[in-house]
């Protein structure tokens, strides 16, 4: 998360429950009592609303007419839709950004991850996931296409999600770790075909892991 200083009141309060929904303190499905989540958070109705369209426009917050705001649910077919758009489009990045890696990117990378094995060491999960997410959107960047970073960036807060699924898992966290050295490796030998190979069949552990999780976790009825 930015540093809320820097943020406006809108801003401040679309991170919270982006916060809340990843973290699960608002789950799938849930119901958005506005009433509390305004007194919880100290702000009045009109940024509040500001910042769930916001949310609405990206995907994560349903809005019902005459019924309020709810969390989204994701069915497991969206779900696993989600993951084979995601694999072909970091593998595109891959393959667009291995030519363009310089010493000093590859430097970059091994910082990000030396960071997220000694988040697992401390057993920091949110400062694991916030490696691991700064890893992929550090390739996309590196892609260079404008489209692809956008379209990843939309699908960003969604993928946060399923990402923070699969971290729940220590043992999966700590084999998500060495299939990222292993990219980080073919980066280094520049193997474009080789790092979207081992980029493909990273996210396709994840999207295992949390399609294995998605009938364990059940929608709150509305």
């Amino acid at each position: 998360m930015n540093d809320i200083r820097h943020l406006t009141l809108r801003e401040r309060i679309y991170e919270e429950i982006v916060r809340m929904i990843v973290s699960g303190e608002l789950p799938s499905g849930a119901p958005l009592d506005e009433k509390a989540l305004t007194e919880k958070l100290q702000v009045s109705r009109t940024p509040f609303r500001e910042a769930l369209g916001t949310l609405s426009k990206e995907g994560l917050i349903e809005i019902k007419p005459y019924r309020g705001f709810f969390v989204r649910s994701f069915s497991k077919k969206e779900t696993e839709d989600l993951y084979e758009l995601r694999k072909t489009l970091e593998c595109f990045a891959v393959e667009l950004a291995v030519p363009q890696m310089s010493d000093r990117h590859i430097a970059n990378f091994e910082r990000i991850l030396d960071e997220a094995v000694a988040a697992l060491k401390a057993d920091d999960m949110v400062a694991y996931g916030q490696a691991d997410r700064e890893f992929h959107e550090t390739i996309a960047e590196l892609s260079g296409n404008a489209a692809l970073i956008e379209t990843l960036s939309r699908l960003a807060l969604q993928i946060q999600i399923g990402r923070t699924i699969a971290n729940e898992s220590h043992t999966f966290a700590e084999d998500a770790a060495r299939e990222r050295d292993d990219i980080l490796a073919a980066f280094r030998r520049r193997d474009i075909k080789t790092a979207a190979a081992l980029m493909h069949a990273h996210i396709s552990d994840v999207q295992r892991t949390v399609l294995a999780r998605f009938e364990e976790v059940k929608p709150v009825k509305r």
